[in-house]
């Protein structure tokens, strides 16, 4: 992805705002800091580890991270916790 397309990307994400799809299959705005659930191990953080997602971001490739205490952190490798 070019800067030029990064650019405009970032035009229309916010760092502190996901919106997601929950159980009953309804759209829902999460704010950061909001729990997410590990699904492997990766880095420092643990299976069935609850934590904190503090912030957004985006990778030059255009996807979102999740940035979790000072390390960013690909999606897959959790579970957002909507309750």
């Amino acid at each position: 992805m070019s800067n030029k397309d990064l650019i405009e990307l970032l035009k229309y994400c916010s760092p502190h705002i996901i919106y997601v799809v929950n159980g009953q299959n309804r759209i829902i705005k999460l704010h950061t800091p909001f729990k997410l659930l590990v699904l492997q191990d990766i880095g420092d953080l643990n299976m069935n580890q609850i934590v904190s997602c503090e912030e957004l971001k985006i990778t030059n490739e255009g996807r979102i991270v999740f940035y979790i205490d000072g390390k960013t952190y690909h999606t897959y490798y959790f579970d957002i916790l909507t309750i």
